[in-house]
């Protein structure tokens, strides 16, 4: 018998007298919490669901606060915001896993706040109040069927409140995890809510001891964290590409695309501290790439090889910055920490690896390999320190010369001193200097009556230093030896560096 044979044939079904009854489950809600977020996954679950249903034209207040026991050990967790409350008629649905949905909200899945309720514990009480209300509602439980509903007086216009108790191991009291990991990453989550000059979120973190619990042990207001540019033209805070529209059938977005201050002399150039090992965009192969942002929340944190923008993560990409804004047209998984790969998704990631890798045209109507793999060797080369040095010797604050030439030929040897500079000699070696390059360096200074000159090496045998000494002592000429990381010219090249020295 062949296999369509062996087919059903659908279309002489009969409806037989027999049926079965589907009836939910109440242990559907505590499954819910066996998904794979992290801490900070659960909390942020819980700040979208008040987000969602935030005033448009009102700075939305969130407080979240965790009881601690005399061992420092979690025992209560509770969140309060003041947002529009949860209506009489949708409470039900807003219960019920997947039974409120918003398209282009936060609360797209309507599975966030029971997710996140499971996975921290067990629910003590739900409080919510609208607007309208002299009262708020308040539920003891998450399940199905007939659910008794509690009033209590609250003296908050609107709002919701979530208390949980039976707290799991996710939760932390870690006050240095606090500090380090989690405001930051909530601050760079919520960057766009968070923002100084147009501030749509007050987002306060606090731990207290059960037994007080009107002292606070630690609080944290969540700032704005965002990424740092480093222009690699302008030498500023701002990305090579901006806000770069995209769009196919039914679906829009826009690309954000640059590089990040990879060393201290460029943090430095910028006047910007440089980040701890902690912070969420601090340089490093895991911390490189694109942040997906839906509905002006990252859902993804620094996507570059995952997203098959590159085939595996390289160092030559560590300082790639950037973000992908899904306008509409994409769905995020029930986990709202990763995206549905979609045809939508797929063709938006096409077509930003091709505009990166210069296989089409970007911003301007230009190609360029934005992803280019760049080979150099791994020593700067010494005409490139050269000319750094020089700069410097102009340009900086403290010793300013007035008159400086490179590579300053003494009449009458073959050769030249690196750099003049109001009369002094300085010669730079890319390596370890010998006792032969001091010497060289004085029959230049001795031709060319030449009173003092600088070495500038990686580093000095000991010979170097014992020649260096032996000619200060005894023929009246002053050589300085000097460690080329006391000069800020050893960072990596830019890209215009690369193109003139390589």
């Amino acid at each position: 018998m062949s296999a369509e044979e062996n087919m059903f044939d659908l279309t002489q079904l009969k409806e037989s007298n027999n049926s079965i009854i589907v009836v939910p489950s109440d242990n559907v809600f505590v499954e819910l919490g066996r998904n794979t977020y992290d801490y900070k996954d659960l909390l942020s679950e819980l700040i979208d669901n008040s987000i969602a249903s935030r005033y448009p034209d009102k700075l939305l207040n969130v407080n979240i606060d965790l009881y601690v026991d005399t061992n420092n050990r979690p025992v209560q967790f509770y969140i309060h915001d003041d947002a529009k409350g949860i209506p009489q008629d949708i409470l039900a649905s807003a219960i019920t896993p997947a039974g409120l949905q918003s398209k282009d909200s936060l609360n797209e899945h309507g599975m966030g706040m029971k997710q996140a309720v499971a996975g921290l514990g067990k629910l003590q009480f739900l409080a919510t109040k609208t607007q309208d209300e002299a009262k708020a509602r308040m539920i003891r439980e998450f399940r199905f069927g007939n659910l008794p509903i509690y009033e209590i007086d609250f003296d908050t216009p609107s709002g919701t409140w979530i208390s949980i108790e039976n707290l799991n191991p996710t939760v932390s009291s870690n006050s240095t995890n606090y500090t380090r990991s989690i405001i930051p990453y909530l601050g760079a989550r919520y960057r766009r809510f968070l923002k100084p000059d147009h501030k749509l979120l007050n987002l306060v973190i606090r731990i207290h001891q059960k037994d007080q619990a009107e002292k606070i042990d630690y609080e944290w207001i969540v700032k704005e964290e965002k990424p740092i540019y480093f222009h690699p033209s302008t030498r500023i805070n701002e990305p090579v590409i901006n806000r770069y529209p995209l769009e196919g059938k039914g679906w829009a977005a826009e690309l954000t695309f640059g590089y990040a201050p990879n060393t201290k002399e460029e943090f430095d150039e910028l006047g910007i501290d440089e980040p701890n090992k902690f912070h969420p965009y601090r340089i490093s192969l895991s911390t490189q790439g694109l942040d997906i942002f839906s509905q002006d929340r990252i859902i993804l944190f620094h996507q570059l090889s995952e997203l098959n923008m590159i085939s595996s993560r390289h160092n030559d990409y560590n300082t790639i910055r950037g973000e992908i804004d899904l306008k509409y047209g994409f769905s995020t998984a029930i986990t709202k920490n990763s995206m549905i790969a979609d045809q939508n998704f797929e063709e938006c990631i096409d077509k930003i690896r091709h505009i990166l890798n210069g296989q089409e045209p970007g911003p301007g109507g230009k190609i360029k390999e934005y992803l280019k793999v760049k080979t150099y060797p791994e020593e700067i080369p010494e005409k490139l320190l050269r000319g750094r040095l020089m700069d410097w010797l102009i340009n900086n604050p403290l010793t300013k010369r007035k008159e400086v030439n490179k590579e300053y030929v003494i009449e009458g040897i073959e050769g030249f001193i690196d750099i003049i500079a109001d009369g002094e000699a300085w010669e730079l070696k890319v390596n370890q200097c010998s006792a032969y390059d001091i010497y060289q360096l004085f029959m230049y200074m001795d031709i060319g009556k030449i009173k003092k000159g600088y070495l500038v090496a990686k580093d000095f045998t000991t010979g170097a230093q014992v020649a260096a000494k032996f000619v200060n002592e005894n023929h009246n000429k002053e050589i300085v030896l000097t460690r080329r990381d006391q000069f800020p010219i050893n960072h990596p090249p830019t890209d215009q560096e690369r193109t003139d020295y390589y």
